[in-house]
């Protein structure tokens, strides 16, 4: 989906106006970007239930120590999911307009989208203690940050505001990041403590990355002034163009993305490898005591409220500067003619694309190895049982790193608060997500789990009720659950040499 509406506008001087060929600009660099990974905070509200099983690595390791399951085994689980800041998309089309957009447009643009294919994965209860899981995970991110509103209000508007004719247009500190990967993860997660009414789980995954594929684009300091009616010296015509260009371009990519197909061996083949790490800690609640260590059971399967927090996507992925093609060039004070910076037509894939700019703006081939870090996040969780079908859960997600920190070259999600109530019991479940993240605004959704099928939709209840949406995402599961629980039975200890405060409080003891 194109969020910049690509109708063409034609001067009466005949010549192509600076809205067309920055459209061409834009469209080339994102959908050459992102199409070649077509074929594909991720699973909005059913990430809350006391079910999600293996998927509980997404947010906090620890939570795949899930009493509700002796094992969970995931068949495939797709995620995708698009959003921005300024453009508002329509539900219903009328008139041939499928987009709201502010006028004029006052604040910088961003755009997320972001894809997680959860793929054939295992997860093992070993004991009331210990608990394993092996996964696999694709996944796509793409970043647009900063773009300024002159250049949007020159770009993306039906009509063109008489006062940016011969202003200073900025794109000072404009970015755009582009990267996919794959994961191998094992998880271990344990009960590392116990008290009188409460249980702490920790928990850790270990993560070997595979990268696919990797896209960056920055500018520095970019500043134009727009002039629509400059005259060529070759044929004597008044044109639009753009002048006094004056700041910095760079460009950075892995020189695969142009032939990344449906080649299976392009995504699982591990040639630029890196590593990762989750780590996460929760503390549940529960209303039996478990001074004896008992086994689980139907008594003390539910907890009353647990609280968590982790920290997710910690580390990075290196490509090597052989395998990279890009260029650096510095302006300080050219014209060129829009017509010229329109992408020729048999100019399709991003080498090509390269090839051109580079010879336009006689800009310097400078390939380097890019690190492209990945989404590190920190996860704060509180959620709460009112009974053994009711419940509700809050999350704030936070990016530790994203484009704002100076030198940062990675991928990031926005950070985002989300309320999630549920109704669900062991082979089905209803989930309600309330969202708001620093991109996309206020969204809610709906979420169902039947059986080994998951869907639902974070935005789903914006799109389909209320008719436009500035963030669209969707998301289908398939798995194989099995539900189990272990009889009630004390352990032996032998005997006590002390007993806790709750216990001397129960039973009446003196203090001392």
């Amino acid at each position: 989906m194109t969020i910049l509406p690509m109708t063409q506008e034609i001067h009466e001087t005949g010549g192509i106006t600076l809205r067309t060929a920055a459209k061409n600009i834009i469209a080339v660099i994102i959908l050459n970007a992102l199409s070649v990974f077509a074929l594909a905070q991720s699973y909005p509200g059913y990430h809350s239930s006391a079910y999600t099983g293996v998927y509980g690595i997404l947010t906090n390791p620890a939570d795949i120590l899930n009493h509700r399951f002796r094992g969970d085994i995931n068949l495939v689980g797709i995620f995708a999911q698009l959003g921005n800041n300024l453009v508002s998309l329509k539900y219903k089309v009328s008139e041939g307009d499928n987009v709201i957009r502010p006028d004029p447009i006052t604040k910088a643009g961003r755009m997320n989208f972001n894809t997680d294919v959860f793929g054939p994965s295992l997860m093992v209860r070993l004991s009331d203690k210990h608990a394993l899981a092996l996964t696999t995970r694709a996944r796509v991110m793409a970043n647009m940050n900063g773009v300024g509103a002159n250049l949007l209000n020159l770009t993306i508007q039906d009509s063109l505001d008489a006062s940016l004719i011969n202003a200073d247009i900025s794109v000072r500190n404009t970015s755009l990041r582009v990267h996919g990967w794959t994961e191998l993860a094992l998880t271990y997660s344990r009960q590392v403590g116990i008290s009188d009414f409460g249980v702490w789980k920790a928990g850790i995954s270990l993560k070997y990355l595979s990268g696919v594929g990797a896209f960056s684009f920055s500018t520095n300091k970019l500043n134009f002034t727009y002039n629509d009616s400059l005259v060529d010296p070759v044929d004597n015509m008044p044109k639009p163009a753009i002048t006094n260009l004056r700041g910095n371009i760079v460009l950075g990519y892995t020189k695969n993305m142009d032939s990344l197909g449906a080649n299976l061996s392009d995504y699982i083949s591990f040639k630029n490898p890196g590593l990762g790490l989750d780590i996460g800690v929760n503390y549940e609640y529960r209303d039996e005591m478990q001074v004896y260590e008992t086994n689980y059971s139907e008594r003390t399967r539910t907890y009353i409220w647990k609280v968590g927090a982790s920290i997710t996507d910690i580390g990075f992925i290196r490509y090597n500067k052989q395998l990279t093609g890009g260029f650096t060039t510095a302006f300080s004070g050219q014209t060129y003619f829009t017509e010229k910076l329109k992408l020729p037509s048999d100019s399709t894939g991003i080498q090509q694309m390269e090839n051109y700019y580079q010879r336009l703006f006689n800009a310097r081939a400078e390939p380097s190895a890019i690190t492209m870090q990945l989404p590190t996040a920190l996860h704060l969780t509180y959620d709460r049982f009112f009974n053994r079908w009711l419940g509700v859960q809050a999350q704030v997600n936070i990016p530790i790193m994203f484009s704002t920190v100076d030198q940062f070259i990675g991928t990031y999600n926005p950070l985002s608060v989300i309320v999630t109530p549920r109704a669900e019991i062991s082979w089905c479940g209803l989930y309600l997500p309330i969202s708001y993240n620093s991109l996309s605004g206020f969204q809610v959704g709906a979420a169902l789990r039947l059986g080994p099928l998951v869907v639902g939709s974070g935005s789903i209840i914006n799109t389909r009720f209320l008719n436009k949406t500035k963030g669209i995402d969707a998301y289908v599961i398939l798995r194989v659950p099995f539900f189990g629980y272990r009889d009630y039975r004390e352990k032996i200890r032998g005997e006590k040499n002390h007993l806790s405060k709750k216990e001397r409080l129960l039973l009446s003891c003196p203090s001392n």
